[in-house]
């Protein structure tokens, strides 16, 4: 799970009384002084941190982020803190994975507009119509320094507010 980055339930709700951190259905907003709130997709999940009266842990989860999804993927069941996969038991802390790779790519993108229509031929002389107008740039995935300025920001966010 490159690029996600697991935040417990906990650490979300002193962010939000402090006024850190916004809402608006599941995205985050880091509440920046600067005016640049980055945004972050949330996905509920669990952190694997112990099995619960074993010794060995059979599924290899302790350590291990699995979001709700996977876990249903997995025939597992997460209820507060702890989790059961088939016949064992872990305790696990609830969270969500913070995602801001696709929203920000999203919000970079260029709105595709449909070509427009071709029409009769001008006369001659007269500027063609479409010849004033740009081609639409092509949708590009982010390159690599976005990727890191990205990963800078959420690191020094955290860095700040992690006490």
């Amino acid at each position: 799970m490159s690029g996600l980055l697991f935040v417990s339930q906990a650490m979300l709700e002193t962010w939000a009384e402090q006024g850190k951190i916004g809402f608006s259905g599941n995205v985050m907003t880091l509440l920046a002084g600067d005016g640049k709130g980055r945004t972050y997709a949330l996905e509920p999940a669990v952190r694997f941190l112990e099995v619960l009266g074993g010794e060995g842990d059979p599924h290899g989860l302790v350590r291990k982020v699995k979001s709700v999804k996977q876990l249903r993927e997995m025939g597992a069941e997460s209820v507060g803190d702890s989790c059961i996969l088939r016949d064992t038991a872990y305790e696990v802390q609830q969270g969500f994975l913070a995602e801001g790779a696709a929203l920000q790519a999203a919000a970079k993108a260029p709105r595709l507009t449909p070509p427009p229509l071709l029409a009769a031929s001008p006369a001659p002389g007269a500027p063609s119509p479409n010849s004033a107008r740009p081609a639409a740039a092509p949708v590009l995935p982010r390159d690599l320094e976005d990727r890191r300025k990205e990963a800078e920001a959420l690191a020094r966010f955290l860095l700040e507010n992690l006490s």
